[in-house]
């Protein structure tokens, strides 16, 4: 496509600047996550110790809150601000041509997961309303995935893409592969110092890209996610949660960061609910159940969520771009395979109720039930919990020592699939 063509498919779409939400004066706590600068991270044996530093650092988000923040990554603001041009106008294009290129189905419940990967996962449009929440509300996000990001055939002229879309293909594809093949491969060589095993172990075993091999490569989707206001009287409903709290299935999920004061994390150890602070061309970056199960439990997989912004912030839109990313799919979900003198040493093992599952297992399973209606309504914060394959689709109560499947089925309502 030449440069004439976008240019005139801009016009087409009124691809423009998206304006970003000026600062909040609300006096809120804001937790300031720990920010790793990924310029300090330098190749060969000359520059060991700066990477231990950097992986001590990394050790601690990880083995508590889940989350940090990443700097001077490599990405510039053109790049972020460009690509979020795109994604306003795409989202923006009119529900008659969304509805041609829709994920799955317009709501999760009605999903048939024999022929779709549905709205959570699949290529395309997830609509509004998707979701089920509490208390009969269903959401009000909408947003656009990119599957295949990481293959070749990602630019297949036989894949359907919205002509805004097929346009900046090259762009989108440049961003999340650069995420996963530049700085997701430094983030695993730090993990691996964390683990104490040989430096590229994560990557060649877990996360490498191998194109034209779909089930043995890692991979991940992109996603262009829109939030769009809820009504009044939802906002009630669902006690101002835009998002409910969960934990994401993946390895790492990367987020660009944002102004608008909203996404919260449920401070492992308290309970409490604690806005994240924007980091200017930054990327928040958390830990998925992959890695949490990995890890034998040492990484947490940690609850977050997004809630109604401030009243100085009401009038602008919350746009983010995110990428989930995911092991190959054959990864075994437990400790033993990394076989880590660290895990051993502080006592993070298989427990004895997981059973032996791979990426793919979990991955499926836990797709199908983020917007049930029989996992969402209840009548607090929590979902009902769901135990797969001898876990719990998302642990709310890690930092209670006594806490296990027999105290969960004594306490809440636990769905055994």
């Amino acid at each position: 496509m030449t440069q004439l063509d976008v240019e005139s498919i801009d016009k087409k779409y009124n691809v423009r600047p998206f304006v970003e939400a000026t600062p909040s004066k609300s006096k809120v706590d804001v937790i300031e996550l720990d920010a790793i600068d990924l310029s300090l991270f330098k190749e060969g044996p000359g520059h060991l110790k700066q990477r231990q530093e950097l992986a001590a650092k990394l050790e601690k988000s990880l083995s508590t809150y889940g989350f940090f923040s990443l700097i001077n990554h490599g990405i510039d603001t053109e790049e972020f601000e460009h690509l979020r041009s795109v994604a306003q106008s795409l989202l923006e294009l009119p529900e008659e041509v969304k509805r041609q290129y829709l994920a799955g189905a317009l709501t999760s419940d009605s999903e048939d997961r024999s022929i779709s990967l549905g709205g959570e996962r699949g290529a395309g449009f997830k609509p509004r309303g998707y979701w089920s929440m509490k208390n009969g509300v269903t959401d009000s996000i909408e947003h656009y995935n990119f599957r295949d990001l990481q293959q070749a055939q990602l630019f297949d002229k036989n894949r359907p893409y919205p002509e805004i879309a097929r346009a900046h293909l090259p762009e989108v594809a440049h961003y999340f592969r650069y995420l996963h093949q530049t700085i997701l491969r430094k983030i695993t060589i730090l993990c691996d110092i964390i683990f104490e095993l040989p430096e590229g172990f994560l990557w060649e075993n877990y996360f490498k890209v191998i194109d034209g091999d779909l089930y043995n490569s890692g991979s991940g989707f992109g996603r262009f996610m829109l939030y769009h206001a809820m009504k009044k009287e939802d906002e009630v409903k669902v006690d101002k949660n835009w998002l409910r709290g969960h934990s994401d299935g993946t390895g790492f999920t990367f987020i660009t960061s944002q102004p608008i004061l909203s996404l919260q994390i449920r401070d492992y150890y308290s309970g409490d609910w604690k806005y994240v602070g924007h980091t200017p061309n930054g990327l928040i970056v958390n830990i998925g159940d992959a890695m949490e199960f990995i890890s034998g439990g040492y990484f947490k997989s940690s609850i977050h969520r997004v809630v109604t912004p401030p009243e100085d912030q009401k009038q602008f839109k919350r746009l983010v771009l995110i990428y989930f990313c995911n092991p190959k799919q054959p990864a075994v979900l437990d400790p033993e395979p990394l076989n880590s003198p660290k895990l051993k040493r502080l006592g993070f093992d298989k427990p004895k109720e997981w059973e032996k599952i791979v990426f793919a297992q979990w991955d499926d399973e836990k797709g199908r039930l983020f917007g049930k209606k029989a996992v969402n309504d209840t009548n607090n914060d929590e979902p009902n919990l769901v135990l797969l394959y001898g876990r719990l689709h998302e642990r709310w109560h890690q930092a209670e020592s006594n806490f296990s499947l027999d105290e969960a089925r004594k306490r809440f309502n636990v769905i055994t699939i």
